[in-house]
């Protein structure tokens, strides 16, 4: 019995030996990592795949700041806000800090003209999806819905020039690492990579600036735009995601005396990133006031007698304004129409004349309930053309009824 267990057991040990043996080989390699989504790329198409890899992201939140440089002190447009790039949406802040010292011409193309107040408020929101652009006021208690397509109104455009390519709400650097080409890379901690890019002066005129400043900066044209391109250095983190950017966009000040910016000497951006894949654009509640732009904002000429306006547009255009109920808080009260001619443009001196003329009598024959709301007893102003743009020049009459 004891010899058949002992067979037994050493006829089971013996397949036990070939098994250890037969698993006692060379290991297997390591499967290779897969290639990284922007590192792994030739390095110049590094800066589109930095892009694109923030952009699956789905979102971020942003800052940037352009600083306006001159002798009379530094003008910055702060714009921040939070972006969602999958449903194309935005939503954030912009704000001028304008020195006092500035001309007013140029304060008039960074903040917009306002009748009878001067400029423009400093701030405003933007809320930006597919259908629209929503522009709300720092003074105002509602927000202006401009369609982003389907009008032709004129002063829209500084509006819809708002929304961005790459992400919903435009004018930042994200719109340009699309176009742009690294020349150069070093790592930086955290397993991160920082470019020095390169990108036309064309993309930066048409695409980094509000339409009112791109219209007072040197435009590059044929072989200047390719001449002097300009330098961006880009930071990424160690998932190729865009986390910093900076660019000198100095080459695009316009030295024209005539320019509203020609006292500009230098013109730099720098774009900060953060909050990827966990920061949602708070956009409009429900509760909010909204007004649909295309029926609330007027040419000065379609506003009655009585009408109630606010000012601030967000068009920079002082010849819109928006209608608003007479009982809420206003900017002024329209008091009378005087047509300056019949039959063409008078000449703009002669306009002028007409229409100072023409709101004197107005003012005389207006029910006092409206020209009683003028800031400054008895104080009144008006808007009139100064070129031959309207067949029936108008001039439009009111007085200022809040500061």
């Amino acid at each position: 019995m004891i010899r058949r267990r002992l067979t037994i057991v050493a006829a089971t040990a013996a397949p036990l030996l070939l098994l250890t043996a037969c698993s006692g080989g060379t290991p297997d390699k390591k499967p290779e990592p897969p290639p990284h989504p922007v590192f792994s790329k030739p390095l110049g198409a590094q800066p589109h795949a930095a892009l694109q890899q923030t952009q699956k992201a789905g979102s971020a939140s942003f800052t940037q700041k352009v600083t306006f440089t001159s002798k009379q002190g530094d003008a910055v447009l702060t714009i921040t806000g939070r972006l969602d790039f999958a449903g194309k949406r935005g939503e954030g802040s912009r704000t001028w800090l304008v020195p006092k010292a500035f001309p007013d011409k140029t304060k008039e193309v960074m903040l917009g003209a306002v009748g009878g107040q001067g400029f423009g408020d400093s701030s405003a929101k933007v809320a930006i999806d597919p259908q629209a652009v929503r522009y709300r006021s720092g003074s105002a208690t509602y927000w202006l819905r401009y369609p982003t397509v389907g009008s032709s109104a004129i002063g829209f455009d500084s509006i819809t020039s708002l929304r961005g390519s790459e992400a919903a709400l435009g004018g930042t650097l994200l719109e340009v690492p699309i176009l742009a080409r690294a020349t150069a890379q070093q790592n930086t901690p955290g397993g991160g990579r920082s470019y020095r890019t390169e990108f036309g002066l064309d993309a930066a005129w048409g695409l980094l600036f509000p339409l009112d400043v791109r219209g007072e900066l040197a435009h590059p044209r044929g072989a200047d735009a390719a001449k002097a391109p300009v330098v961006m250095t880009l930071t990424v983190d160690s998932r190729g995601r865009i986390t910093r950017a900076a660019a000198d966009l100095s080459a695009l000040v316009n030295k024209d005396k005539e320019r509203a910016l020609s006292t500009v000497t230098g013109i730099r951006s720098e774009l900060t990133l953060a909050a990827h894949g966990s920061a949602r654009p708070a956009m409009p509640a429900a509760s909010d006031a909204v007004l649909d732009a295309t029926k609330s904002v007027l040419d000065s000429t379609k506003t009655n007698p009585g009408d109630c306006i606010d000012f601030n547009t967000g068009t920079h255009r002082i010849g819109l304004l928006v209608r608003v109920a007479c009982t809420a808080p206003h900017d002024g009260r329209i008091f009378g129409q005087s047509r300056l001619a019949d039959g063409g443009f008078p000449g703009r001196a002669a306009a002028e004349r007409r229409a100072e003329d023409g709101c004197r009598r107005a003012h005389d024959r207006a029910p006092s309930r409206w020209t009683d709301e003028a800031v400054v007893p008895g104080q009144y102003t008006w808007i009139w053309p100064v070129e031959a743009s309207d067949e029936d020049p108008v001039a439009t009459c009111y007085v200022v009824s809040r500061r």
